[in-house]
């Protein structure tokens, strides 16, 4: 009698082992699963937050672009080798278009590129507002904008051209036919036209024809820009920029003297308020 009782016992203790063992196996197969679910939506996030910043940064520089800083130092700019090539009228022997008083004793060079998502912020901080204040009467101040064309491009000819460098010659084109008036006024539209931060991922015939029609751009303006009449001039201009020592944009320069902060030096904002 008692060996059957401790049997029983025995028994018992047995079936509840292996209902332990059982219930153990099952919660580690549940814990493994979540564990390795939490792991693989870590990864998806992770590559997600890589692919992101690789995007922002391919936007903010452009694919084959140097980097947007400033130059360190300068050498006076030679001029572009023009040959037969035509300038527009309005534009200096150095490739740079002249806003203002070309006599003035305050000088403010500035390279750019429209595709470049900082030029587009420099452009409505402060470069509106500057070319504004160099037209006025009696200002002493005149800005000098040396249009350049390296971001997406190609090749440093620009044959193809790209979006940058048919960006370029519609606002050569609008300088040549219509005036300084209607190339600034081209200048702040083409800025505008992205929107936000984001640089423009392309200017076609259709868009660039649009924005100059919409400043009173001339029939023969618009026949200017489709047929990319100062591609030439936009090419040499930009080789002649990075044989000054540019190496990206947007560069400022005054009075011949770079400046480390585009946006935030005191004498540049100055100017702003003369």
């Amino acid at each position: 009698m008692k060996l059957r009782r401790q049997i029983g016992i025995l028994r018992v203790l047995t079936i509840v082992s292996l209902v332990l063992v059982v219930v153990l196996a099952v919660w580690s197969v549940v814990g493994i699963v979540a564990l390795s679910s939490q792991v693989s939506s870590l990864e998806q996030k992770v590559d997600s937050l890589s692919a992101r910043l690789s995007s922002e940064r391919t936007s903010a520089s452009g694919s084959t672009a140097p980097a947007p800083s400033p130059v360190t130092s300068a050498q006076p700019a030679p001029a572009p080798a023009t040959g037969t090539m035509t300038v527009p009228s309005g534009a200096d022997k150095a490739g740079a278009i002249v806003v203002g008083d070309p006599d003035s004793a305050k000088v403010v060079e500035v390279y750019v590129d429209y595709q470049c998502p900082y030029c587009q912020r420099w452009e409505i901080e402060i470069g509106a507002a500057l070319m504004d204040r160099a037209m006025e009467p009696g200002s002493g101040l005149v800005v000098r904008q040396y249009n350049m064309a390296f971001l997406g491009e190609a090749n440093r000819s620009l044959n193809p051209p790209g979006a940058s460098a048919r960006a370029a010659n519609a606002a050569a084109c609008v300088l040549d036919g219509d005036g300084v008036d209607a190339f600034v006024a081209f200048n702040t539209a083409i800025f505008a036209a992205p929107g936000g931060t984001d640089p423009a991922t392309r200017y076609d015939e259709a868009s660039l024809t649009g924005l100059a029609g919409g400043v009173g751009a001339s029939d023969e303006t618009l026949a200017c820009i489709e047929k990319g009449r100062f591609i030439p001039f936009v090419a040499a201009t930009t080789q002649a920029a990075f044989a000054r020592g540019v190496t990206g944009t947007p560069t400022v320069l005054i009075n011949g003297k770079p400046i480390q902060d585009s946006f935030g030096d005191p004498q540049l904002r100055s100017l702003l308020t003369m």
